[in-house]
């Protein structure tokens, strides 16, 4: 078919304005001939069955029986789509040479003229396949390992190389795949192949950096509260994760991991914890790693309390380390390991205790607290109370103090507070849950040294049986002389709280705060003391008995009793003031005085002198004037220790 010919049938369709079918414009191919042409890849000269997007290839006839083809006269046109018969017109280019741009078909039709003679038409359909570089991921997981996740779905199969490795192939959709690297940096090379091999293969790399090695876990508590576990661990490297794993004689590893716990932060949480478990944390990377590090099998205490009898009991599973047991929060006993009871006999019926118990094993920076479930149970009543003991003492103010001391029991329940009457009868003073009371509506005399009982009741209303009754000393004190300058003591017998204990007895003397200043021996043995020394610069003696005893933690004191002297102040009445040094000045002498308004005024009644104590005295001068004789008046006022105003009045002479 020469162009010619071409160009009127051309003319032809278009007056008809139809299309009308492309086989009209195709040729026999000869006899011997497979294809009328075919396709060369430019870059390397090998024939090719497909073309690849960005790649040149070449058209070359090879069929024996198109030997004889001009080449000169022929034309190409390439078409994109799977066309299967060519267009009859457009073959203005004699290159026969393409680059493609875009996948999919393509159609190359060859019009090889003959001049004015006949020619021939004929077509190929060719894929052309994309080299866009595959998409994939890679993970870093520890030393020695990467993750690749080829997500690149365009290839028939694809192939890894890790540096300067042995490409390994891949199927299509073959997920996530763990490879072993040399080094902790490096580059991995994905490329992506189309089944039957060819020349359209599309690449790419990434470089890698390995996580950083990660230490052995360690659970550094592990707790439970009511029905959940809670595990505390240390903060793992970027890249790694914890998973928990809980004792499971089924599994060939002893362990079995738990999906069910939450983690947050440095804890896991388990729920539907209901008995003792022991717990373990391994490491895991995205790579699943065998190798990596799992802590420590950690056992939990599982904890559960009863009471019978007044006490309650507490019943745990062991641990390896030593246990400390707690009751609401406070220590209560240290345990040795491997314990799994105690009793709390320290404990009052009707009162509800919660406790827990913990246990520390390693030591150091590597050491574990475990901590068990709170557990809590009421007290149930004992058959026998204990027996409260009670001491009485007075105050510095003579008010009586008792103190109980219930056997093994701190606190809790009540106590009752008696004394005991003239006729020897217990009779109320309170009932309270304090371990100490006063007793206010006390009188008492020497003669007549009260005494008291105690008794415990627990909170469910039981009564103990009454204690000893205990009997403070009673002290009465007095002048033995007429001036004071001796004092006689006597007081009561000590009653209880042991009968048969010895009692050691010491007098005391107190200031007016209280505070002890004195202590005389007392050489011989009873109830009476006769102080033969008291301190002169006193006006009041303040003296109480002190009595101990190997049955009392503390003394008791008996109340303070008092001997009041007499202040007096003694002044001359003359003296002379020449500086002789004789009788020289006016002074004030006497005892148990401490400030004083000492005022002397003349005969016009006019004061020449003016003292507050001892050691300012009056040598006769008005201002710098020497002594005047004569007769002066003076006026002495003090209040004593006792609160008593005492004022005296003289005259004072002064003799040349």
């Amino acid at each position: 078919m020469n162009l010619l010919r071409f160009f009127a049938f051309l003319l032809v369709l278009l007056l008809a304005g139809v299309v009308p079918a492309r086989a009209q414009c195709l040729d026999a191919l000869p006899a011997n001939c497979g294809q009328p042409f075919e396709a060369f890849d430019v870059q390397t000269g090998l024939p090719v069955q497909s073309f690849c997007v960005g790649r040149a290839v070449r058209i070359t006839i090879t069929c024996p029986g198109r030997a004889t083809v001009d080449r000169n006269a022929l034309y190409y046109q390439f078409v994109p789509g799977a066309l299967t018969t060519a267009p009859c017109t457009g073959y203005t280019s004699r290159t026969n040479t393409f680059t493609p741009t875009q996948a999919g078909k393509i159609t190359v039709a060859e019009n090889a003229q003959a001049g004015a003679g006949a020619g021939t038409i004929f077509l190929r359909v060719f894929d052309v396949q994309a080299t866009n570089k595959p998409t994939f991921q890679v993970e870093a997981c520890t030393p020695g390992f990467v993750r690749v996740t080829i997500t690149d779905q365009a290839y028939d199969s694809y192939t890894v190389r890790i540096n300067d490795g042995v490409a390994q192939p891949v199927a299509k959709g073959a997920g996530p795949r763990v490879y072993a690297v040399p080094t902790t940096t490096g580059k991995v090379v994905v490329k992506g192949l189309y089944a039957g091999g060819g020349l359209c293969v599309g690449a790419d790399s990434t470089t890698f950096t390995t996580l950083v090695a990660v230490p052995s876990p360690l659970i550094r508590r592990l707790a439970l509260t009511g029905t959940e576990a809670q595990v505390q661990f240390d903060p793992l490297p970027a890249g790694y994760q914890y998973v928990l794993q809980q004792a499971d004689a089924g599994s060939p590893s002893g362990y079995r991991d738990v999906p069910q716990a939450v983690f947050s932060g440095t804890t896991a949480t388990l729920s539907g914890v209901t008995a003792a478990a022991c717990y373990r944390l391994r490491i895991q990377d995205v790579c699943a790693t065998a190798t990596l590090p799992v802590s420590l099998a950690v056992c939990a205490v599982f904890l559960t309390a009863s009471s019978t009898n007044g006490q309650n009991t507490l019943a745990f599973t062991g641990s390896a380390g030593s246990l400390v047991v707690r009751r609401d929060g406070q220590t209560l006993a240290t345990l040795p390991a491997g314990s799994t009871t105690y009793t709390d006999a320290a404990v009052t019926c009707g009162v509800r205790y919660c406790y827990q118990v913990e246990a520390t094993s390693g030591s150091g920076a590597a050491s574990t607290l475990v901590v068990s479930n709170p557990a809590c149970t009421t007290t149930t009543p004992s058959p026998v109370l204990p027996v409260p003991q009670v001491v009485a003492t007075f105050t510095p103010t003579n008010q009586v103090v008792l103190t109980a001391t219930v056997p093994g029991l701190a606190a809790g329940g009540r106590v009752r507070y008696l004394r005991l009457n003239s006729q020897g009868n217990p009779v109320e003073i309170a009932l309270t849950t304090r371990r100490t009371q006063r007793d206010s509506l006390l009188t008492f005399s020497p003669g007549n040294a009260p005494c008291y009982q105690a008794q415990f009741v627990d909170d469910c209303g039981n009564s103990s049986a009454l204690s000893a009754p205990f009997c403070p000393m009673v002290l009465g004190a007095k002048a033995a002389d007429l001036n004071g300058n001796t004092a006689q003591l006597d007081w009561s017998e000590l009653r209880g709280p042991d009968p048969a204990g010895s009692v050691q007895y010491t007098v005391q003397l107190l200031d007016a705060a209280g505070t002890v200043v004195a202590q005389p021996a007392v050489n011989a043995p009873g109830l009476t003391f006769l102080d033969q020394t008291p301190p002169v610069s006193r006006q009041v003696l303040r003296y109480r008995i002190a009595a101990t005893s190997p049955s009392l933690s503390q003394p008791s004191y008996s109340n303070v009793s008092t001997v009041a002297r007499e202040l007096r102040a003694v002044l001359p009445t003359a003296f002379t003031p020449n500086g002789d040094g004789l009788n020289d000045v006016l002074e004030v002498k006497g005892r148990f005085l401490s400030t004083y308004t000492l005022t002397v005024v003349d005969r016009n009644g006019q004061q020449v002198f003016r003292g507050t104590d001892q050691t300012q005295v009056w040598n006769g001068r008005v201002g710098n004037e020497q002594p005047v004789p004569g007769a002066y008046v003076w006026r002495f006022e003090t209040v004593d220790e006792t609160g008593k105003r005492v004022v005296q009045h003289g005259t004072i002479t002064i003799l040349r």
